[in-house]
């Protein structure tokens, strides 16, 4: 990479001189007729050797491809203009090959898809395994280039992978991985309208680990939003820089569907934008630098906004803003690197120079974070201690338990308001309490028909059983309505030997194993249950009752439940395990960027 550095630093500075001098290589004296090196263009090699104290040679031969370049740019400005055909410039990223940059002449009238289509055959690659970006934004099949924004000029970056037989299931991933996430996070998105707060499968939480609480439609977008980031970003910690860059773009695409106000006060988008810039360096597309650069001054005002001007709302909140400096330091090495490609020296000098010191502030010692993790810390905890605290290792541990301790506490709060809201009131008013739920479950009786008896007994545990036992009929339309059932009622896996007991007492093995979903395994219940359920001749799924509308109600709301509960897992082994991680992160690839860089200035 380094070396290819060099380069590109070459034509950065020849590029400055040029247009300083408003020199116009494609234009006479320095054009040659047959093609070659012009006398103009030595002698102009010769004056900005000794300007810039390069060598002559590398001068000239970076001059005579910036000439090429311009003068293919000329041509095609002249042919864009006579034929309406524009030449648009494909940088493909393929992995393990060195990138390759394809011309292609079209119409801006053609879809998305042809464009795709042709790019494909370029390189020889299937469309399915191929992903085009323009200024930060996947190209659409259906829409026109135009549509897109698309002119001629333009460079487009091409994402696809090794054609090795044994990288074709990798190609497709970034198709089906991406298809696969989206799915999965909309699916558990839709079923916010279905289970109102009743919903621990997905949820939003603010830095100090409290609920935040949104309308549906407007959660719905963030958490697809924010599940393709978080799968975008366990993709970027593998090293997989093509499928977590389509994540994150999509992801993007999603975030900016959502005009909620919650997203100018925390810091998902500004990470995202860091995260898409951070990708694009990865990638080494250095066409995208504009994008990045707009999406990093995007971030920089997010965390001003969130962050105060001198981190001072952090500290207010945590006490520290040490883990997420991290984002800082990344965010000046990356505004420094777009800076240089700018051609803006001065201030990548100095953007750089402030990544480094963040960069040192945040270094920690290996021997302690090895101590830190003989005491049950992850790795990337123990970094996150030793950064809050300046790398004492007893106080890191002590910050590490505290903040556990506060985002347990934020969540058992949460939970416990949440219980309150699903239990309701009684009759009289008064708030069904937990505790008198609790024991009439240790009796036998599922959760749901406790609450309810409860409800009409105002509290009385001894009201609630007489209720039960001698009017269970004024329960059963509440209770017995499978589309009602919450995740813990229906999701209860029956125990087999219970499922025999019954089943010996004479009940149909589906009905009894139904019965003991609802009452939790508990024996008691579940027969009292199908005593209710036979006497209404409303739960047995027999033939001459399989086609009756509620039977088929039951069937759907349950096929739907575990389909969400295997989304969720789907999901939950993609997305990253540990909190914070990206603000734990070792930084050892920054520290390679920041001496390439800084080498070159």
């Amino acid at each position: 990479m380094e070396a290819s550095l060099e380069h590109e630093d070459l034509l950065i500075k020849l590029r400055a001189k040029l247009n300083e001098e408003k020199v116009k290589l494609w234009e006479a004296p320095f054009i040659s007729d047959g093609g070659g090196i012009s006398q103009s263009v030595k002698e102009l090699a010769t004056k900005y050797a000794a300007s810039l104290n390069i060598d002559e040679d590398l001068v000239t031969e970076g001059l005579h491809e910036l000439q090429l370049h311009s003068i293919e740019k000329f041509k095609a400005n002249e042919e864009y203009k006579e034929t309406g055909c524009a030449t648009i410039q494909v940088r493909a990223t393929l992995s393990g090959e060195k990138a390759r940059v394809v011309k292609i002449t079209k119409q801006l009238s053609i879809s998305g898809e042809d464009l795709i289509e042709s790019v494909a055959e370029l390189l020889g690659v299937a469309k399915n395994r191929l992903k085009l970006i323009y200024h930060g934004k996947l190209i659409k099949h259906t829409q026109s280039l135009q549509e897109q924004g698309i002119k001629n000029g333009a460079q487009v970056m091409a994402l696809v992978m090794a054609e090795a037989p044994e990288k074709v299931v990798k190609e497709d991933k970034i198709y089906m991985e991406m298809k696969s996430t989206l799915d999965d996070a909309t699916l558990l998105s839709e079923y916010v309208d279905d289970i109102g707060d009743d919903d621990e499968y997905m949820k939003l939480e603010d830095q100090s680990g409290k609920a935040v609480n949104l309308p549906p439609a407007e959660r719905r977008a963030l958490l697809v939003g924010l599940a393709l980031h978080e799968r975008g970003r366990a993709a970027a910690i593998k090293k997989d820089y093509s499928l977590a860059l389509v994540l994150l773009l999509e992801s993007d695409r999603q975030l900016n569907e959502c005009r909620s106000g919650i997203l100018a006060s925390v810091d998902n988008v500004a990470v995202l934008q860091l995260d898409i810039a951070w990708c694009y360096l990865c990638l080494r597309s250095l066409a995208a630098a504009g994008d990045a650069a707009a999406r990093l001054a995007r971030a920089e005002a997010a965390f001003v906004a969130t962050y105060g001007a001198d981190h001072h709302r952090l500290i207010a909140l945590k006490g520290t803003n040490a883990n997420e400096r991290v984002l800082f330091m990344r965010l000046y090495l990356l505004q420094g690197i777009v800076a240089f490609h700018r051609n803006k020296r001065a201030e990548a000098r100095t953007l750089l120079e402030k990544a480094e010191a963040e960069l040192k502030y945040l270094k920690v010692d290996e021997n302690s974070v090895q101590a830190l993790m003989e005491l049950g810390w992850t790795p990337g905890q123990a970094t996150t201690g030793l950064r809050a605290t300046a790398g004492d290792l007893d106080r890191a541990h002590h910050f590490l338990e505290e903040r556990r301790k506060e985002r347990e506490e934020a969540r058992e709060k949460h939970k416990q308001e949440r219980e309150r809201r699903l239990l309701g009131a009684c009759a009289d008013g008064s708030a069904v309490q937990p505790q008198l739920v609790a024991a009439l479950q240790g009796m036998g009786y599922a959760k749901r028909l406790a609450v309810a008896a409860l409800r009409s007994a105002n509290n009385s545990v001894a009201e609630a059983v007489r209720l039960i036992q001698e009017h269970p009929e004024q329960f059963m339309g509440r209770y017995m309505n499978i589309s009602t059932l919450s995740s813990e009622d229906s999701l209860v896996e029956p125990d087999n030997n219970l499922l025999n007991e019954l089943v010996a007492m004479g009940y149909p093995p589906e009905p009894a194993r139904n019965a003991l979903r609802l009452a939790g395994n508990q024996i008691s219940g579940a027969v009292d249950l199908l005593a209710i359920a036979a006497s209404q001749a409303f739960y047995y799924s027999n033939p001459s009752t399989s086609a009756d509308p509620a039977t088929k109600k039951k069937d759907a709301v349950l096929k739907r439940l575990r389909k969400r509960e295997l989304a969720l897992n789907r999901l939950r082994t993609a997305i990253r395990p540990e909190e914070d991680d990206y603000l734990s992160t070792p930084l050892t690839e920054e520290e390679q960027f920041l001496a390439q860089y800084k080498s070159l200035l």
